[in-house]
């Protein structure tokens, strides 16, 4: 018999990196990752360094809404392995990351990064990036975008995040 999680999870709109995928409300374009192991960002106002003792994967991210106002809660890296990694809560402030804080409004288009950290073992394998309006969906519907491995290519030892936002 199945669990109760999985009955009643998330509506699954999958797609691939580099296309649009409309998941109800939310619609999103995620990028070609990047892999460090040191990154560099303003946050209000300050530059400020995070280091890893694993590597940050680095993804860039379009989104918006189509019919209300939202805010991107569920944002998780699925590890070919199973394995599931939440967005990094130490780079929540910068100022070009997809934080839980930044609002989406109808008809206006975000650019942002999200950022997670994995052991550096994982970092350029296969994975599944999952985006949601909740943080654990329920019912409710969850662009999942699948990326190949060594889809991000090889790690820097410092990356940008603000220069790498003005490229998108």
């Amino acid at each position: 018999m199945p669990r109760y999680e999985r009955i009643t999870g998330p509506i699954a709109f999958s797609g691939s990196p580099g296309k649009w995928v409309h998941a109800d409300n939310l619609a999103v374009e995620a990028g070609t990752p990047r892999l460090a192991r040191t990154l560099r960002f303003k946050a209000a106002g300050q530059v400020q360094l995070r280091e890893s003792g694993g590597t940050f994967l680095v993804i860039p991210v379009r989104s918006r809404v189509e019919r209300a106002t939202a805010h991107v809660y569920g944002r998780i890296w699925v590890a070919a392995d199973g394995r599931r990694y939440r967005a990094s809560a130490r780079l929540e402030q910068g100022d070009v990351v997809l934080s839980s804080i930044k609002t989406l409004q109808p008809g206006l288009e975000r650019k942002d990064l999200v950022v997670f950290e994995l052991p550096s073992a994982l970092a350029a394998g296969a994975g599944t990036l999952l985006l949601s309006e909740e943080r654990d969906p329920q019912l409710t519907a969850e662009a999942q975008l699948r990326y190949p491995a060594a889809a991000a290519g090889s790690s820097v030892d410092v990356l940008d995040l603000d220069l790498l936002h003005a490229e998108l």
